[in-house]
């Protein structure tokens, strides 16, 4: 599937001679025969917790590093078609503080930050490490696929800096992810819907790498929930009806629609995508993993009893790893292939000389090791029952 702008060429050249209809914001196109096309205006919104309207779900942080100068931090953000100038960001101390509580960032891109640039938190201790939320706005510029005029999209974002005591040396990154979308309302097929498109990949700029979703008006506070998300490349659902995107401005202002022609039901399709529906299926006779906490005696234990580590790295805000808790380390199947090994849960967070020493990336991390420390096999994101039953016997 293509989004470049020989599709809006084509949906240009086909709407003449065609019935166009103005409804709700959206401009119904109805020619000969069943092809349909539904152009839906939207705008950019900024979360607002008081009323509930925000995304339940966000991409993963991406890192911005960070150069040491002038008493403080400072990166560049590049959000924005090419040639858009990059945003300085600086993170710095207030007076008599030991950890970064200010982040300045100069949105109108002149040298210099203003009062109104700089926003400031309180710094919090988690797990041992000192944490620097920040959450804040900025403008990302678009060309008005209406106008044709220069304008800006507000881009709500969150950044958050992590300061580690306990490392001699750390990297110096700021991460951030988007917290805002685009949304517009439509009357589609005779139902009034809301409709949704959010980044993720982060650049300001909406293409078919970015995530969409559909939603009937009378329930449109599932249109921010995850199981509503949809690749922009794949159909999404309105009631029993799917429709799928032909068309995105890059400002995420405007995109087009036709109906989608699936081959299954919506709740037929719900359950091909359930990817944790064999998992919960799994024999389960109310025994877990037996993991120890402790990597030190773990390897004593493996020593003593000539057996290989399982070693299960992960985090408290680790997604996946939850989910494995509940339905992976439960199965008899799973727990039966671990009895072969001194199994160890290590909390990257909390033992950071560990994640190093193994290089753990990310969450969750699988290894089995040998009782002098060498990887043998290693495994990362989530695994499912049979994944990691073969992975644990070696089948």
């Amino acid at each position: 599937m293509s989004f470049d702008t020989s599709a809006y060429r084509w949906f240009s050249i086909r709407v003449v001679g065609c019935a166009l209809l103005i409804v709700f914001g959206a401009t119904i196109v109805s020619c000969a025969g069943d092809e349909r096309e539904i152009e839906i205006i939207l705008a950019a919104q900024v979360p607002d917790e008081a009323d509930g309207q925000s995304l339940r779900w966000s991409p993963k942080g991406e890192k911005l590093f960070l150069l040491a100068e002038e008493g403080g931090l400072s990166t560049n953000l590049r959000l924005g078609p090419d040639g858009t100038a990059p945003l300085p960001i600086r993170l710095e101390k207030s007076e008599g503080q030991i950890y970064y509580d200010r982040l300045l960032l100069d949105r109108d891109r002149n040298g210099a930050y203003s009062d109104d640039e700089i926003v400031e938190t309180v710094p919090k201790e988690i797990r041992a490490r000192i944490w620097s939320s920040f959450e804040t706005v900025v403008n990302v510029p678009v060309t008005d696929p209406a106008s044709g005029e220069s304008q800006f999209n507000p881009y709500a974002l969150s950044f958050w800096f992590v300061d580690d005591p306990t490392l001699e040396e750390e990297e110096l990154v700021i991460r951030y992810s988007r917290r805002g979308w685009m949304e517009g309302t439509a009357k589609i097929d005779g139902i009034d819907a809301v409709v949704l498109l959010t980044e993720s990949t982060m650049d300001g700029v909406f293409d078919e790498r970015d995530y969409w979703a559909l939603a009937v008006a009378d329930s449109a506070a599932t249109i921010f929930e995850l199981d509503n998300a949809r690749p922009a490349e794949r159909h999404a659902w309105l009631g029993e009806n799917a429709y799928s995107l032909i068309d995105i401005d890059p400002s995420g202002r405007r995109i087009v629609l036709v109906p989608f022609g699936a081959e299954v039901t919506r709740a037929e399709e719900a359950e091909i995508d359930d990817h944790l529906a064999e998992d919960r299926r799994a024999a389960r006779s109310g025994r877990t993993v037996a993991f120890l906490s402790d990597y030190a005696e773990a390897k004593e234990l493996a020593k003593a009893n000539q057996k290989l580590l399982f070693l299960d790295f992960e985090t408290e805000w680790c997604g996946p790893c939850h989910v494995m808790d509940e339905w992976v380390y439960t199965a008899d199947v799973v727990v039966d292939a671990s009895a072969d090994f001194v199994a160890v849960k290590i909390d990257g967070d909390e033992s950071p000389d560990l994640k190093e020493l193994f290089e753990v990336e990310g969450y969750p991390t699988i290894l089995i090791v040998n009782p002098d420390g060498e990887v043998l096999e290693r495994r990362a994101g989530y695994m499912s029952v049979a994944e990691m039953t073969a992975f644990l016997t070696g089948s």
